[in-house]
Protein backbone atom coordinates (compact mmCIF):
# COMPACT_ATOMS: atom_id res chain seq x y z
CA UNK A 1 0.00 0.00 0.00
CA UNK A 2 0.95 3.59 -1.15
CA UNK A 3 1.06 6.20 1.55
CA UNK A 4 0.67 10.02 0.90
CA UNK A 5 4.11 11.67 1.24
CA UNK A 6 4.55 13.78 4.28
CA UNK A 7 1.59 11.97 6.43
CA UNK A 8 2.47 10.60 9.58
CA UNK A 9 0.83 9.37 12.58
CA UNK A 10 2.13 11.96 14.88
CA UNK A 11 0.75 11.17 18.37
CA UNK A 12 -2.68 9.77 16.77
CA UNK A 13 -3.18 6.41 18.49
CA UNK A 14 -6.80 6.03 17.16
CA UNK A 15 -5.81 2.55 15.83
CA UNK A 16 -4.38 1.53 18.89
CA UNK A 17 -7.85 1.97 20.90
CA UNK A 18 -11.17 0.91 18.45
CA UNK A 19 -10.09 -1.52 16.29
CA UNK A 20 -10.40 -5.50 17.46
CA UNK A 21 -7.22 -7.08 16.26
CA UNK A 22 -7.29 -11.54 16.69
CA UNK A 23 -4.64 -12.56 15.05
CA UNK A 24 -1.95 -15.55 16.37
CA UNK A 25 0.78 -12.83 17.57
CA UNK A 26 -1.76 -10.38 18.81
CA UNK A 27 -4.75 -10.22 20.29
CA UNK A 28 -6.75 -6.32 21.54
CA UNK A 29 -11.06 -6.13 22.16
CA UNK A 30 -12.44 -3.46 20.71
CA UNK A 31 -12.31 0.07 22.72
CA UNK A 32 -9.80 -0.78 24.65
CA UNK A 33 -6.36 0.82 24.20
CA UNK A 34 -3.63 -1.40 23.38
CA UNK A 35 -0.63 -1.86 26.30
CA UNK A 36 1.82 -0.06 24.73
CA UNK A 37 -0.36 2.85 23.62
CA UNK A 38 0.88 6.33 25.34
CA UNK A 39 -0.22 9.63 25.11
CA UNK A 40 2.76 10.61 22.74
CA UNK A 41 2.12 7.15 20.53
CA UNK A 42 3.00 3.62 20.71
CA UNK A 43 6.12 2.72 23.26
CA UNK A 44 7.22 -0.64 20.89
CA UNK A 45 6.84 1.71 18.02
CA UNK A 46 10.40 0.70 16.45
CA UNK A 47 9.82 -3.27 17.48
CA UNK A 48 5.80 -3.13 17.20
CA UNK A 49 3.61 -5.87 16.02
CA UNK A 50 3.95 -6.66 11.89
CA UNK A 51 0.01 -6.24 12.16
CA UNK A 52 0.77 -2.63 13.66
CA UNK A 53 3.37 -2.10 11.40
CA UNK A 54 1.40 -2.63 8.62
CA UNK A 55 -2.04 -1.20 9.17
CA UNK A 56 -2.95 2.16 7.78
CA UNK A 57 -6.25 4.24 8.20
CA UNK A 58 -7.83 5.82 5.13
CA UNK A 59 -6.37 8.82 5.94
CA UNK A 60 -2.79 8.06 5.57
CA UNK A 61 -3.24 5.80 2.28
CA UNK A 62 -6.16 8.20 0.39
CA UNK A 63 -5.56 11.15 -0.62
CA UNK A 64 -8.93 12.08 -0.62
CA UNK A 65 -9.23 12.47 2.69
CA UNK A 66 -7.29 15.71 3.48
CA UNK A 67 -5.54 17.16 6.66
CA UNK A 68 -8.74 17.70 8.77
CA UNK A 69 -9.77 13.99 8.62
CA UNK A 70 -7.16 12.57 11.02
CA UNK A 71 -8.66 10.71 13.25
CA UNK A 72 -7.47 12.27 16.56
CA UNK A 73 -8.32 15.73 15.18
CA UNK A 74 -11.87 14.86 12.92
CA UNK A 75 -13.32 12.34 15.55
CA UNK A 76 -13.66 9.83 12.33
CA UNK A 77 -12.09 6.96 11.71
CA UNK A 78 -11.83 6.03 7.74
CA UNK A 79 -11.00 2.87 7.00
CA UNK A 80 -10.62 0.80 3.97
CA UNK A 81 -13.64 -1.80 3.73
CA UNK A 82 -13.49 -5.24 1.69
CA UNK A 83 -16.60 -6.96 3.32
CA UNK A 84 -20.15 -6.11 2.16
CA UNK A 85 -19.52 -4.70 -1.39
CA UNK A 86 -22.40 -5.39 -3.16
CA UNK A 87 -22.72 -6.51 -6.62
CA UNK A 88 -22.86 -3.32 -9.30
CA UNK A 89 -20.19 -1.64 -7.84
CA UNK A 90 -17.44 -1.04 -10.19
CA UNK A 91 -14.53 -0.90 -6.71
CA UNK A 92 -14.19 -3.86 -4.86
CA UNK A 93 -12.82 -1.59 -1.69
CA UNK A 94 -15.20 0.01 -0.40
CA UNK A 95 -14.73 3.33 2.99
CA UNK A 96 -15.68 3.36 6.20
CA UNK A 97 -16.24 5.91 8.82
CA UNK A 98 -16.09 4.79 12.16
CA UNK A 99 -17.85 7.47 14.21
CA UNK A 100 -15.81 8.12 17.13
CA UNK A 101 -16.91 11.34 18.81
CA UNK A 102 -20.84 12.41 19.17
CA UNK A 103 -22.15 10.76 16.01
CA UNK A 104 -24.85 13.10 15.37
CA UNK A 105 -22.43 16.63 15.59
CA UNK A 106 -20.45 14.77 12.85
CA UNK A 107 -23.17 13.66 10.44
CA UNK A 108 -24.26 17.14 10.50
CA UNK A 109 -20.71 18.81 9.59
CA UNK A 110 -20.87 19.87 5.98
CA UNK A 111 -17.36 18.19 5.36
CA UNK A 112 -18.99 15.26 6.11
CA UNK A 113 -22.04 15.63 3.67
CA UNK A 114 -19.56 16.90 0.88
CA UNK A 115 -17.58 13.49 1.22
CA UNK A 116 -20.47 11.54 1.61
CA UNK A 117 -22.07 12.90 -1.37
CA UNK A 118 -19.38 12.24 -3.72
CA UNK A 119 -18.74 9.54 -2.95
CA UNK A 120 -22.36 7.87 -3.21
CA UNK A 121 -23.07 9.67 -5.96
CA UNK A 122 -19.70 8.53 -7.61
CA UNK A 123 -20.96 4.66 -6.43
CA UNK A 124 -18.02 4.31 -4.35
CA UNK A 125 -19.35 1.72 -1.71
CA UNK A 126 -19.43 3.73 1.69
CA UNK A 127 -20.14 2.54 5.36
CA UNK A 128 -21.32 4.57 8.22
CA UNK A 129 -20.42 2.61 11.30
CA UNK A 130 -20.12 3.04 15.64
CA UNK A 131 -18.38 1.14 17.75
CA UNK A 132 -19.97 -0.75 19.95
CA UNK A 133 -19.70 -1.47 24.09
CA UNK A 134 -15.65 -2.33 24.73
CA UNK A 135 -15.28 -5.96 23.63
CA UNK A 136 -18.14 -5.89 21.12
CA UNK A 137 -18.77 -5.53 17.34
CA UNK A 138 -19.17 -2.33 15.92
CA UNK A 139 -22.81 -1.66 13.98
CA UNK A 140 -22.68 -0.59 10.24
CA UNK A 141 -24.58 0.03 7.90
CA UNK A 142 -23.91 0.93 3.85
CA UNK A 143 -25.07 4.40 2.59
CA UNK A 144 -25.12 2.99 -1.18
CA UNK A 145 -29.24 2.91 -0.55
CA UNK A 146 -31.79 4.03 -2.88
CA UNK A 147 -33.02 6.23 -0.04
CA UNK A 148 -29.85 8.04 0.42
CA UNK A 149 -29.97 9.47 -3.54
CA UNK A 150 -33.35 10.33 -2.92
CA UNK A 151 -32.10 12.46 0.14
CA UNK A 152 -28.95 13.78 -1.73
CA UNK A 153 -31.63 14.78 -4.79
CA UNK A 154 -33.96 16.74 -2.45
CA UNK A 155 -31.15 18.51 0.01
CA UNK A 156 -32.21 15.78 2.48
CA UNK A 157 -28.67 14.41 3.12
CA UNK A 158 -27.96 15.57 7.42
CA UNK A 159 -32.04 14.08 8.09
CA UNK A 160 -30.59 10.96 6.28
CA UNK A 161 -27.59 10.41 7.91
CA UNK A 162 -29.29 10.99 11.31
CA UNK A 163 -31.61 8.16 10.58
CA UNK A 164 -28.60 6.33 9.66
CA UNK A 165 -27.10 6.87 12.98
CA UNK A 166 -30.32 6.42 14.96
CA UNK A 167 -30.34 2.83 13.04
CA UNK A 168 -26.90 1.81 14.46
CA UNK A 169 -27.52 3.55 17.72
CA UNK A 170 -30.48 0.75 18.16
CA UNK A 171 -28.22 -1.91 17.10
CA UNK A 172 -28.03 -5.64 18.98
CA UNK A 173 -24.50 -5.06 19.68
CA UNK A 174 -22.98 -8.68 19.99
CA UNK A 175 -19.78 -9.88 21.99
CA UNK A 176 -16.47 -10.12 20.34
CA UNK A 177 -15.26 -13.91 20.46
CA UNK A 178 -11.76 -13.49 19.76
CA UNK A 179 -10.05 -16.83 18.44
CA UNK A 180 -6.84 -16.78 19.05
CA UNK A 181 -5.17 -16.76 23.05
CA UNK A 182 -1.71 -16.07 24.61
CA UNK A 183 -0.59 -12.37 23.46
CA UNK A 184 -3.43 -10.38 25.25
CA UNK A 185 -2.86 -6.67 24.78
CA UNK A 186 -6.00 -4.86 25.61
CA UNK A 187 -5.57 -2.73 28.71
Amino acid sequence: MTLVPGRTCGDCTVCCTWPTIDKPEIQKASGTACKHCTSQGCDIYETRYPICRDYHCAWRAMEMFDESWRPDKSGVLPYVETDGIGEGFDFSIGIGLMLLDNPLKLVRQRWFHDFVVTGVMNSIPIFLAIPGPRGHEAATTSLNTEEMVEAIRRGMVKEQLEAAVKLLRGWDFQPQTLTHTGNDVSS
